[in-house]
């Protein structure tokens, strides 16, 4: 009798339940909302920090860099609000930086380089996972961008100061 009951009750909220003639919306984008979330040159453009290029010395020692090369053209693409070499297979961007890594000229193997090259390991990935999720604001994906850029430039600065210090015969003591 008890399961009668209960198997009653259960049937009955099973049918009040599956009853469900909710209409849901579907809610579309004005142009004006999806050109507010579009990262622009302009954007990019408006960033302060200081941008350091490498120094002629350095220029020289990092010249058969191939991964240097291409990064440098990955970051001008970026300037200019490309984002598909950062926004496009994570797999591809590890290997990347993985070669960029392991191709460093020997006159460039510093623990201060290496540092900065796994502060741009870390800083391309966080960005590739901010440009691959669709619900991260406009903000935080720029400030993604600008912590990159600041990144590389950090390591163009530190690539002229172990030539500046070579340069001077600046040597640390042991």
């Amino acid at each position: 009798m008890r399961f009668n009951t209960l198997y009653i009750i259960g049937f009955c909220l099973l049918l009040t339940n599956c009853k469900n003639d909710k209409v849901s919306e579907v809610i579309e984008e004005t142009p004006e909302q999806k050109e507010a979330r579009i990262i622009s040159q302009k954007d990019i453009e408006s960033f302060r920090y200081a941008d350091f290029e490498l120094s002629p010395d350095s220029r020289k020692a990092a010249a058969d860099w191939q991964k240097y090369q291409e990064l440098n053209t990955q970051i001008e693409l970026l300037k200019k609000a490309d984002l598909s070499f950062f926004n496009g297979d994570l797999l591809l961007l590890k290997t990347f930086l993985t070669e960029l890594r392991t191709e460093m000229p020997e006159s460039l193997k510093t623990n201060e380089i290496n540092a900065r090259i796994t502060a741009l390991d870390t800083k391309a990935q966080k960005l590739n996972s901010l440009l691959s999720i669709p619900n991260i604001s406009k903000e935080d994906r720029l400030q993604g961008i600008k912590e990159l850029l600041i990144t590389v430039s950090n390591l163009n600065l530190q690539i002229n100061k172990k030539f500046e210090f070579e340069k001077n015969n600046v040597f640390k003591p042991q």
